[in-house]
């Protein structure tokens, strides 16, 4: 009794396998969706980002210069409601100024903590897709094997003829 095995169904282990190979190939793809998404994050914060503030810095400071432009001509022509109205316009520009400033200095922290928060946690990715490169492949090939030592196993279990089913199958062919 030792030396023999109880196989109870070859078909769940082949659809084991199936099921392992489903899972590696989407955990495979899903890791090469999250390292796309990190190269273009860092692409977005470091050039896409810093660019358009940088322009919409020169954006702004063409009409904080046009701003003062009119607070000047305003003040030369001396109407009080104008020059008040210019005052607020050349007030909102700066603010305007300051606000894209803030903005471009985040950006540039953003792009220099980049690496270092967001690497840390893209590397573990390199330990999942290994584990699905190296070991899965060597797990499913595993378990190919087996699958074919036991169905070889059950053939002859069949072949050899099993003393219990033969004397059952003999009484019910006797009358």
């Amino acid at each position: 009794m030792a030396d023999q095995a109880k196989v109870a169904s070859i078909d769940s282990l082949q659809s084991f396998r199936n099921s392992l190979v489903i899972f590696m190939e989407r955990v495979s793809k899903s890791i090469d969706e999250v390292t796309d998404t990190v190269r273009r994050t860092r692409h977005w914060v470091q050039d896409e980002q810093y660019n358009y503030w940088l322009s919409e810095k020169r954006n702004r400071e063409r009409k904080l210069e046009q701003a003062e432009q009119e607070l000047y001509s305003s003040r030369l022509s001396t109407l009080q409601d104008t020059s008040t109205e210019a005052q607020m316009n050349v007030r909102r520009a700066n603010r305007a100024i300051e606000e894209v400033e803030e903005k471009i200095r985040l950006i540039k922290k953003w792009a220099r903590d980049y690496d270092s928060v967001v690497e840390p946690l893209a590397r573990r990715l390199d330990t999942l897709q290994d584990l699905v490169t190296t070991k899965y492949p060597k797990a499913i090939n595993y378990l190919v094997r087996t699958i074919e030592t036991l169905e070889s196993y059950a053939e002859a279990s069949l072949q050899s003829g099993n003393p219990t089913q033969t004397s059952k199958s003999e009484t019910k062919d006797k009358p």
